[in-house]
Parts: C-alpha cells; structure tokens; sequence
C-alpha cells in the first residue's frame, strides 16, 4: 500500500476505483497497519482532511472546518461517529444488496445530501455543490453523496470485497476474475504471490 502525507495526516493512495468505495476501505487491515483492521478515521480532522484528499470537498472548505472542528468538539465528533455509521451501512448495502435497514441509513443521509445540493456557476459553465450551510456536516454530506452515486452507478455489480483474512477491501472487479484486491494492498502478500505464481504455470 501506497501512502503519502496530507496537512499531517497519512493518507492512502486512493486506488479503489470510485470515492464511495474509497469511503469504505479507510476502515481497512493492510500490511502496513498495526493490527487489522484498523480506524483510519480517527477524529474529525482527519475525516475533514481525508474528504479532501478524496476530492470529496476543496482546500478552502477542509481548512475552514478544521478551524470550526476545535472550536466544536462535540459537534465534530458526532458527525464522525454518523459517518462512521455510513461507511458502515454503505458497505453492509454492498456487501449483502438485500440489507434494507443498511439502505435505509444510506438513503437518510443521501436525501439530506442531495437537500443541501445547490447548483453553482464557475468560469466553466455550472456545478453542484453542498451548501456550506450546513457546517460540520459537510464530509458526512459529502460521503452520502459520493454512496448514493456508487449505488446507482452500473459499477455496483462488480464490486467485490477480497477474501483476505486480513483485508476485506473493496474494489471494482470489471471482469470477475480477481480472486484478491491487488498486489500492491493487500495484507496477504504472500498468498497472494502464491496465487499469483499457480496461476502462470503452464497447464500440465
């Protein structure tokens, strides 16, 4: 796994195919964590500067949060526990398309994106963007936003999680094939090497 630092915070490289899904690995047990599993999302800060990171919000916005964030813990830390809570009900929805208490956690905050939506003109014509109205709550805004794009995208049949004890990513799989996330994540390396290896020996 790749990492790299962003205003003081590691950050992965984003390879996951799709921001939501991007969403769900920063709870993810690679190789270079600690243990499996582990919380990317640790505090508000770097929730705000993840959003970032994933293109999720601009510059101006993170830093501005981060700002308010120390001047309103407890307003900060409930808006991470409920992204926390989405993250989860949106990889539950993938994982198990049959869950509609999960679908229903993500079509809540989803709806409450999509009412805080406002078309917006720039140099290059016209954009959507979230009302910065609503505070704190422009990350979990963001993250229901970016769930609710990779539940509708044609995408979502061909989301799969690796079976890596360890792992559990979630990635795209355009073409059914991958039995593991990559080579270059997952914290399985060597069982994946040695899939790797059986699979370019000659047949015979």
């Amino acid at each position: 796994m790749h990492w790299i630092d962003v205003d003081g915070h590691p950050m992965p490289v984003l390879l996951a195919g799709h921001r939501g899904l991007e969403l769900c690995n920063t709870w993810g047990g690679w190789a270079e964590s600690p243990a499996p599993h582990r919380e990317w999302l640790r505090d508000y800060d770097r929730l705000a500067v993840w959003a970032g990171h994933a293109h999720l919000l601009d510059a101006a916005t993170v830093r501005r949060l981060r700002a308010v964030a120390e001047e309103q813990a407890d307003a900060a830390d409930r808006v991470l526990a409920e992204t926390r809570t989405l993250r989860a009900a949106l990889r539950a929805v993938l994982l198990t398309p049959g869950d509609t208490a999960a679908f229903d956690v993500v079509a809540a905050v989803a709806e409450r994106a999509a009412a805080a939506q406002r078309l917006r003109a720039d140099a290059e014509g016209a954009r959507w963007t979230l009302d910065e109205a609503a505070g704190l709550a422009l990350p979990l805004l963001a993250c229901g936003r970016a769930a609710a794009d990779l539940l509708t995208t044609a995408d979502r049949p061909r989301i799969r999680a690796c079976p890596g004890d360890d792992c559990g990513w979630l990635f795209v799989d355009p073409r059914g094939r991958r039995r593991w996330c990559s080579m270059a994540v997952c914290g399985n390396r060597a069982k994946v090497r040695a899939f790797a290896s059986r699979q370019r020996r000659p047949a015979g």
